[in-house]
């Protein structure tokens, strides 16, 4: 029984050692003088007047969360500023079968953003173009829509981790 007792307590020593690790450990891709962020804008080219607060709103709470940044309501009070800018979200459907009823439908929210220096404008990081989808049925679309910003969001913020 030892021996399975020592594989225990070594399991998280040997996972670490692996690059893995459990919950958020407060790195990014930011270095610590551009960890005072606000949020510049948020791109909404889409008729959803909803998206916009609920992705200012989630991006905050992860990245909060996270630790890895503080927030300030005031662009000038920051060292750095955040842009999202939204490609697409949409929700197609796809008809099949005899009666031709919707069977399951996708949301599809298409992202980036941007972080640039709140002194100079300078980039600092992009995170290139960031697709989410979720399926759905008829009936879901809520529910679709707030699942599948919140993980768009929080692939986002792995990304701005280091280990990601």
């Amino acid at each position: 029984m030892k021996p399975l007792q020592y594989s225990i307590l070594l399991l998280p020593l040997i996972l670490a050692a692996c690059g893995y690790g459990f919950g958020e450990s407060g790195q990014s891709v930011l270095k610590p003088e551009y960890r005072i962020l606000a949020i510049s804008g948020v791109e909404n080219p889409t008729t959803l007047s909803w998206l916009e607060p609920r992705l200012r709103k989630l991006l905050r709470d992860e990245l909060t969360n996270r630790g890895t940044v503080t927030w300030v309501d005031e662009k000038d009070k920051a060292d750095a500023l955040i842009d999202i800018k939204i490609i697409s979200y949409n929700r197609p459907t796809a008809v099949a079968g005899s009666s031709d009823e919707t069977l399951r439908s996708n949301a599809v929210f298409v992202f980036e953003a941007t972080i640039k220096s709140a002194t100079d404008g300078s980039k600092l990081w992009s995170s290139g173009g960031i697709s989410q989808t979720w399926p759905f049925f008829s009936g879901q679309e809520t529910e679709a829509d707030m699942e599948v910003t919140r993980l768009g969001i929080r692939r986002l913020a792995d990304k701005m981790s280091q280990n990601y």
